[in-house]
């Protein structure tokens, strides 16, 4: 149009993503987020249909604070989520990245608390299992856009800050029960926040031969469909430069870590980069070649997030959202 007024609109984005090198797939055979065997074709439909936003009711959230790779060891011996707080934001209305002020709940997890059922002994240094810890936190709205933040309880060296952003619970949802959360109540809001070992960080930078700079921030994403399962083939990046460039991981679920030899989502869906400057709105998109088409690129999913000093900003792109146009 020859003219942009608040009447006529233009929404638009842009970020600048890697052409991807062959069709889209979704993952099997994983512990977490996978299709069962032989369904790997992705759910592409909430990308025309993302439905609408619902009337916001209160729901408990419940889930296990899961470790990204290393744990940090209790009084069991065992790999722990314990000393983990875990507390949940809203995002601001105009989609900038930004939070609310305070938490609008709180929960931190204690040796006391249930550990996840599930077999985790698939997981790196829990070849006896490990103590992922059960946390419930009361009055969390639905049909509401939220980041759920984890952080080192105790203010100490334990566990690094993640900030997870681009998490929503829709009514059907609370309905219809959370498949990727072993033993979700009936009724609640289920998720399994994810808590990131402090050294864990220092790990992947070595790897990419670079220092985590710790007034910047770290992203690290996955890239889901519209059913909640990780995709492969997938490429992504982001509006403002890192330090580093957009890397993905290895196939390896128990201990992912950078893989700089290749340039698309493994069966992990993970990529990520290192040391953004902090407070500011950064784009992240993620693109990939329609199964059902050659040579037709889809937009995955692009979400506005921010980083935070020395913290990880963390996000699964889910496909679009019904408060993205």
């Amino acid at each position: 149009m020859a003219t942009c007024t608040p009447s006529t609109p233009l929404e638009a984005c842009c970020t600048w993503v890697g052409e991807p090198n062959a069709a889209l797939q979704r993952a099997t055979n994983l512990h977490r987020y996978s299709a069962p065997a032989g369904m790997t074709t992705p759910d592409l439909s909430c990308l025309s249909n993302p439905g609408t936003l619902g009337k916001s009711a209160n729901v408990t959230l419940t889930g296990y604070v899961w470790i990204f790779s290393n744990g940090v060891t209790d009084t069991s011996g065992n790999p722990s989520s314990s000393g983990v707080k875990v507390e949940v934001f809203t995002e601001n209305p105009q989609h900038d990245g930004s939070i609310s002020a305070a938490p609008i709940g709180s929960y931190t997890t204690s040796p006391s608390d249930k550990p996840d059922p599930v077999d985790t002994t698939w997981l790196k240094n829990c070849s006896t299992g490990c103590n992922l810890r059960q946390y419930k936190i009361p009055n969390i709205p639905t049909e509401t856009p939220l980041v759920i933040k984890t952080s080192d309880a105790a203010g100490g060296t334990d566990w690094a800050t993640v900030y997870d952003y681009n998490i929503y619970f829709s009514n059907a949802q609370v309905q219809a029960g959370f498949p990727n959360v072993s033993n979700c109540p009936a009724g609640d809001a289920c998720y399994d926040a994810t808590a990131a070992a402090a050294t864990d960080l220092g790990t992947v930078a070595n790897v990419l031969g670079v220092s985590v700079n710790a007034s910047m921030g770290l992203l690290a994403g996955e890239v889901h469909d519209c059913g909640d399962v990780r995709i492969f083939g997938a490429t992504a990046n982001t509006d403002t430069r890192a330090q580093t460039q957009t890397f993905y991981f290895t196939d390896d679920e128990g201990n992912p870590l950078p893989d700089t030899s290749v340039s698309v989502t493994s069966h992990l869906g993970l990529f990520g980069a290192i040391n953004y400057p902090t407070g500011v709105p950064i784009r992240v998109t993620a693109v990939g070649e329609d199964p059902s088409a050659a040579g037709k690129f889809l937009m995955l999913g692009t979400y506005v997030v921010q980083m935070y000093p020395g913290a990880v900003t963390a996000l699964a792109l889910r496909g679009r959202r019904p408060w993205q146009p």
